[in-house]
């Protein structure tokens, strides 16, 4: 993958602002803790931001890199729509898009495998053919239409949306902000519900 930060470090100490709390300083956590539950909007906000959190790790540092992989994703795209480019550029464009949407599947997979992991560990469900409807007479859980790291993907993409706007146009409208907003209360929600076993994530 082309420019992904390695998963273990997102800066140096000294780059983490004073009065950084243990859960931000990148303390180690003990290997036979047990597994804590699905992030929040607010901790994939903070790895967004380069904030280098303890926990949620393998979710969160694939969720920092999706951000580059969405920025990279942005500027072939409007390379490819502008008019006066030369053929060399057009070229370089159409490889940068690819090598992003590749790195961007790449992520949704890691942190997908990450999450599955976790719930496995967290609430056992049994694995049953595509057909079962219920399990004893039960109703199974909805299944919901997106992965965590789907709604991940989304997240980083308005993340890096507004954060180019915010570095660069002043005065323009942030729709964007709107929009992650949103999607960051329909995370969370759906995550409560993940966990409490009342939904189901695609796959599972």
């Amino acid at each position: 993958m082309s420019e992904m930060n390695p998963p273990s470090d997102h800066g140096t100490p000294e780059d983490r602002p004073t009065g950084t709390s243990d859960a931000e300083s990148g303390v180690d956590i003990p290997e036979w803790a047990p597994m804590e539950p699905l992030p929040s909007s607010h901790m994939l906000l903070a790895a967004f931001d380069g904030k280098r959190l303890a926990t949620a790790r393998d979710i969160l540092d694939p969720a920092f890199d999706l951000v580059a992989c969405q920025k990279q994703y942005r500027l072939a795209f409007e390379m490819l729509g502008k008019e006066t480019v030369s053929a060399e550029q057009l070229w370089h464009a159409a490889s940068e898009l690819v090598t992003a949407q590749q790195d961007i599947e790449i992520l949704i997979a890691i942190i997908d495998d990450a999450v599955a992991d976790r719930l496995k560990q967290r609430i056992p469900v049994p694995s049953l053919p595509s057909h079962t409807a219920s399990i004893d007479g039960l109703p199974l859980p909805p299944v919901h239409t997106e992965s965590i790291g789907e709604i991940a993907a989304r997240m980083a993409d308005l993340w890096e949306a507004v954060t180019a706007k915010t570095n660069g146009q002043n005065g323009e409208d942030f729709p964007e902000a709107g929009q992650l907003l949103e999607l960051c209360r329909g995370y969370d929600y759906l995550a409560a519900e993940i966990e409490s076993g009342r939904r189901l994530l695609p796959g599972m």
